[in-house]
């Protein structure tokens, strides 16, 4: 049997109330952590980008050359599309659909040319929280 608070009282911070909705404590603190992890996954994006596109070609100069355009122009389609500061930020379905595509790009390139574990290892968990973030957006 569950311990919950009686009707009319609210629920502890992090619980969920009858109707299966939680407070706004704990609500508050995942979606933080949605935010946080959000953040890593664009640095990890820009940082599989780099390695992928170093592994790419033959020459130092070309390797150099496709390690540094790859997250450069990721950042630049981020900075106007997706950026939460953005002028130019797309609304959600939109955002959500071009940010899922970017994560493809990268997992599908960093399968091919680093390992496949690494493009499947990245993917999943950046459309997972940023599928997440977006329905919380919306409701």
């Amino acid at each position: 049997m569950t311990s919950a608070a009686p009707r009319g009282v609210p629920p502890a911070p992090g619980r969920r109330s009858h109707d299966g909705t939680s407070d706004a404590t704990g609500n508050a603190a995942v979606t933080g952590l949605l935010y946080a992890a959000a953040f890593l996954l664009e640095l990890t994006m820009l940082t599989v980008l780099a390695l992928s596109g170093a592994a790419v070609g033959d020459g130092l100069v070309v390797r150099a050359a496709v390690g540094i355009a790859l997250p450069v122009a990721a950042a630049a389609v981020w900075a106007v599309w997706m950026a939460p500061t953005s002028t130019h930020r797309l609304a959600n379905p939109g955002r959500l659909v071009a940010q899922v595509g970017l994560f493809a790009v990268t997992g599908l390139l960093a399968s091919a040319v680093l390992a496949p574990w690494v493009g499947v290892a990245f993917f999943v968990p950046a459309t997972l929280v940023f599928g997440e973030l977006a329905r919380r957006e919306k409701s």
